[in-house]
C-alpha cells in the first residue's frame, strides 16, 4: 500500500499541504519543520525519501480534465468530439498560479471522465489532491475520490444535488442577464441553443433563460429550443439550421456557449440573414475569439482564472486543515456587447457592458 502525504503529515504533526512543499523543496518552510517531516519520510520508508535524497515521485497534486475517447474511435468523430474550446487551458492556469503561491505544484491528467478507465480512477486515488475541470463527471469518479478520502474539487460545473466542493461561473444568472439585455434591446422572440441536456451547466443555462423570460413577463415556448450534444461550432451550426427549419419567428439567439454561436453564425449567413440586423446572436464564456469573429460576438463573461485560482485555494484549504465543509462557489458574471447584437429599432447599444 502506497504511503500517502496525509501518512507523513500526521506522523509529523503538519498539514499535507506542509509536506508537499518539502517534497518540492520549497523556501517558504522553515528549517526546524523541513526536518521534522523529513524524519517522518525516514520513519515510514517513503520512497521520495532514501537515504537523504528527496526525489517528488508520486502523484502529488493532480489536475484532471477531459481527454479524446479511445483509438477505436473513427478520427473524424475524435476531431468534433475535442473541446476547443480556450477556458480549460486558463482555469488550468489559474490553478497553477494558486498552487504556485502556496509552493505547490501540479501533474495534468486527460481522461473521460463519462466513462472512467480503472487505469484513471486509479491514479487518482493515488493523487494527495485533486482538481477537476467538468462539463460531464460521472459520479464513479467522484466515489472513488472520496472512497479514497482524497481532497478533491470540481471547477467550471457542479454536481447536482450530490454535495461536493466546486468552483464555477453563476450560469443562471448569466442566461438569465443575457436574455434581459436582449429584451432591453427590445427583442420579444429569444431563442435558445442549448448543450447536452445531461450536464449541470446545460441546466443551469436553460433555467436562467426560463428566468429571464419570466423576469420579462414573456412567455417560454418550446419552439424556440434546440439543444446539441456537444458544444463545437459543428453543432451549433446543425442545431441553428434544424431552428430555421422549424421557425423563423424570432428576432434574437442565445447561445450556450461561443462555440455553438460560431457555427451559429455561418448558418445564418448561409440563410441569408444577416447579423445583427435581422437577428441579434449572444454568445456564452466569452472566449478570446469573441472579439475577432464577423460581427464581433456579444457574450456572458466569466473569469475563469479566478475560478481556477479559488478552486486552488480551496483544494489548498482542504490539505491544510481537513475541512469537511462542502462549499459550492458561483463567480458572478457579466454580459459583454459586441457588433452581433442591436436594439430593434436598428439603434446600437449605448454601452459594451451590462
Amino acid at each position: 500500500m502506497r504511503i500517502k502525504l496525509r501518512d507523513i503529515a500526521e506522523r509529523a504533526n503538519v498539514s499535507t499541504a506542509t509536506v508537499s512543499r518539502v517534497l518540492n523543496n520549497s523556501a517558504s518552510v522553515d528549517e526546524r519543520t523541513r526536518a521534522i517531516v523529513l524524519q517522518a519520510l525516514t520513519e515510514l520508508s517513503y520512497p521520495m525519501y532514501q537515504e537523504g535524497i528527496l526525489q517528488h515521485t508520486g502523484n502529488g497534486i493532480v489536475v484532471a480534465i477531459r481527454g479524446v475517447d479511445s483509438e477505436s474511435e473513427p478520427e473524424e468523430q475524435k476531431r468534433e468530439s475535442q473541446d476547443i474550446s480556450s477556458f480549460n487551458t486558463i482555469i488550468i492556469d489559474g490553478i497553477e498560479r494558486g498552487l504556485r503561491r502556496k509552493g505547490l505544484h501540479m501533474s495534468l491528467r486527460r481522461a473521460i471522465w463519462e466513462a472512467p478507465a480503472e487505469s484513471d480512477l486509479h491514479h487518482l486515488t493515488q493523487a494527495d489532491g485533486v482538481v477537476l475541470i467538468g462539463g460531464i463527471i460521472s459520479v464513479q469518479v467522484i466515489d472513488a475520490l472520496e472512497q479514497a478520502n482524497v481532497p478533491f474539487v470540481l471547477t467550471a460545473a457542479h454536481a447536482g444535488e450530490r454535495e461536493i466542493n466546486c468552483v464555477l461561473g453563476d450560469y443562471i444568472r448569466g442566461a438569465a442577464q443575457a436574455t434581459t439585455q436582449l429584451v432591453r434591446l427590445g427583442h420579444r422572440r429569444i431563442a435558445f441553443i442549448n448543450g447536452p441536456s445531461i450536464t449541470t451547466t446545460s441546466q443551469d443555462k436553460l433555467a436562467g433563460y426560463r428566468l429571464g423570460l419570466c423576469e420579462a413577463g414573456l412567455a417560454y415556448d418550446a419552439q424556440l429550443i434546440t439543444t446539441t450534444s456537444e458544444f463545437t461550432p459543428n453543432d451549433g451550426y446543425q442545431a441553428t439550421q434544424d431552428l430555421l427549419a422549424r421557425t423563423r419567428d424570432f428576432s434574437a439567439i442565445l447561445y450556450a456557449a461561443d462555440m455553438l454561436a460560431i457555427g451559429g453564425l455561418r448558418a445564418l449567413k448561409e440563410a441569408n440573414i444577416s447579423v445583427p440586423e435581422q437577428v441579434s446572436v449572444m454568445g456564452f464564456y466569452d472566449e478570446p475569439i469573441t472579439e475577432f469573429t464577423m460581427p464581433t460576438l456579444s457574450s456572458v463573461h466569466i473569469g475563469w482564472q479566478r475560478i481556477g485560482e479559488i478552486a486552488a485555494q480551496r483544494l489548498v484549504a482542504l490539505l491544510e486543515r481537513h475541512d469537511e465543509e462542502r462549499l459550492r462557489i458561483s463567480i458572478p458574471t457579466t454580459v459583454i456587447l459586441r457588433d452581433s447584437t442591436r436594439s430593434v429599432g436598428g439603434n446600437l447599444p449605448p454601452t459594451l457592458s451590462s
